[in-house]
């Protein structure tokens, strides 16, 4: 009896490690509250089945892994006569632990999500090989994905799907794709690629996963910058980048806008298209519990010469220039964050594909 009381208790205790352990799993990564938004126009034209083709234009996920920036004061003279030097600040964090094999991983499960949910609305997808024939590709590049690239954005992965091709117009001197369309703006290419192919569904879907979150510095007498640490599938913002011109500016940076969106578009009236779909975020989607929280800044004030020297030429200061550069890396496990970063991005990326496949 008493052998038999101690593997009950014994069953039980494991049992209830088994289950604190899936609990903290669960906990280990959470997501933040989802605040979709989209805007749409002109679906009413393709219900009951009138389109039943897609071509997938385009299909990127970006992956944020290093952030640097500066700041700069100049120096001079100040009230009362005195001199003060120059300032710079620099700070830079990057991710350790994070692999292009993980995010290209992230990137195919995502693309594989998304196929097998066009297909089972019942939608044809169209091939590279036919959109290669078209007038609107005429003198385009064609690019199979599944290598990922770091010329996209600062400090950012760009991942394809393996096996995915799409077509450009070709790549700066830096390795960036040039999407075409006015300014720059691949949607407006979208028209005329959905005529070209008989008015089949245009989709596209570029989502970014930032974990450097600028935060305001008042500079004061001095140069200063403040971030801080936030994985999350962002909305609309721009990132802050060191210029890396060889002629410029000292502490000038570059901003870099991006966002998360998943659009379709159909047709073509005048320049642009009647029907059309875009997803994106109301507010940055955080994904819990894979980077570790962290405040950084980077502050540098300049010395200041109160008194100067006197020489034959007459006074002289000599205030003294200083500078400060912080650099953090934290170390991410890539299995968590590929579960997170996952789980984050289907969920976008499911949500806005539901509600157009169920309004047309």
């Amino acid at each position: 009896m008493n052998l038999n009381l101690k593997i009950m208790k014994t069953k039980l205790f494991f049992t209830a490690c088994c289950l604190f352990l899936l609990s903290f799993g669960l906990q280990a990564q959470t997501l933040g509250d989802f605040k979709p938004k989209d805007q749409s126009y002109g679906l009413n034209k393709i219900k009951d089945g009138k389109a039943t083709r897609i071509y997938i234009a385009g299909f990127d996920v970006n992956y944020q892994v290093y952030n640097e920036k500066e700041s700069f004061k100049q120096g001079g003279r100040m009230l009362g006569g005195a001199h003060k030097g120059d300032a710079q600040a620099a700070l830079s964090v990057g991710l350790e632990g994070l692999d292009e094999k993980t995010v290209q991983e992230i990137t195919d499960k995502l693309y594989k999500d998304y196929i097998e949910k066009l297909k089972a609305k019942g939608f044809t997808i169209v091939t590279a090989d036919e959109a290669a024939k078209i007038e609107a590709y005429e003198d385009y590049e064609r690019v199979t994905g599944g290598t990922v690239s770091f010329a996209e954005i600062p400090g950012v992965m760009t991942a394809t799907p393996t096996g995915f091709d799409y077509f450009i117009k070709g790549t700066d001197k830096k390795g960036k794709e040039k999407k075409g369309g006015f300014l720059g703006n691949q949607a407006f290419t979208f028209p005329k690629i959905s005529k070209d192919l008989g008015d089949a569904i245009i989709g596209n879907v570029d989502i970014t996963v930032l974990f450097v979150q600028d935060q305001d510095a008042w500079q004061g007498a001095g140069a200063k910058i403040k971030v801080k640490t936030n994985l999350r599938l962002v909305s609309h913002e721009g990132i802050i980048t060191t210029n890396d011109a060889k002629i410029k500016f000292k502490g000038s940076n570059d901003v870099t806008v991006v966002q998360s969106k998943v659009e379709f578009y159909h047709g073509k009236m005048g320049m642009g298209s009647p029907t059309a779909y875009i997803g994106t975020l109301g507010k940055p989607f955080y994904i819990d519990g894979v980077v570790e929280g962290e405040k950084l800044t980077s502050f540098a004030s300049g010395g200041i010469d109160w008194q100067g020297t006197e020489t034959l030429y007459g006074k002289y200061y000599s205030p003294e220039n200083r500078s400060s550069d912080n650099t953090k890396i934290i170390l991410v496990d890539a299995k968590k964050y590929s579960e997170g970063v996952y789980a984050a991005a289907k969920k976008f990326l499911d949500h806005h594909t539901d509600e157009f496949l169920k309004s047309i």
